[in-house]
């Protein structure tokens, strides 16, 4: 859902559900909701040099899953024993583990977006915050099962940072622009 008031002040939000056939048919629920306010859009902001500023925040989530198929399932392989007698069996080649959940991560982000001097010089700085839990990780076990590693959520890990641009047209004519950043 998307909603623009004069075009000043900006919300959207977001709802997906996502099932993965070969994760146990499991749900993962996720969101986003985010908001905008173009300050250069008020009545009282008058600065002749500045074309565009922009605040933003945002808010959101999303799911991952194992790669492998079916990690909340045993595996088995048939084989047999070599030998004169040799008799079929089964052994375990993969250890399921149904407690598996969806892998999430959670952003929270802070926005500036600045456009100055007739369009020519363009400044962004981005702030954010971002949080992965349950990271599903493939952990080694003893070697007495037969396997060696079974998937589980117990992994999490945060990263955060500040990312800036700078950027401006060098050259603008009509029929040729010189752009840095």
């Amino acid at each position: 859902v998307n909603y623009a008031y004069d075009d000043r002040y900006l919300a959207q939000v977001s709802l997906r559900r996502d099932e993965a056939s070969n994760f146990g048919k499991r749900f993962g629920t996720f969101y986003s909701v985010s908001a905008g306010w173009n300050i250069h859009r008020e009545n009282w902001f008058d600065v002749s040099w500045i074309n565009n500023l922009k605040f933003r925040a945002a808010h959101g989530t999303v799911g991952n899953r194992p790669t492998d198929l079916y990690p909340q399932y045993n595996l088995y392989s048939v084989s047999s024993s070599a030998g004169y007698n040799a008799l079929p069996g089964a052994l375990i080649s993969k250890i399921g583990n149904p407690e598996l959940t969806w892998e999430e991560t959670a952003t929270t982000g802070l926005g500036l977006d600045a456009t100055m001097f007739n369009n020519r010089l363009r400044f962004n700085l981005d702030v954010y915050n971002k949080n992965t839990d349950n990271i599903l990780l493939n952990v080694p076990i003893s070697q007495m099962t037969g396997v060696g590693s079974v998937y589980k959520n117990i992994g999490e890990m945060n990263n955060k940072g500040i990312e800036v641009n700078l950027g401006g047209d060098i050259i603008r004519t009509n029929d040729f622009t010189w752009s840095l950043d």
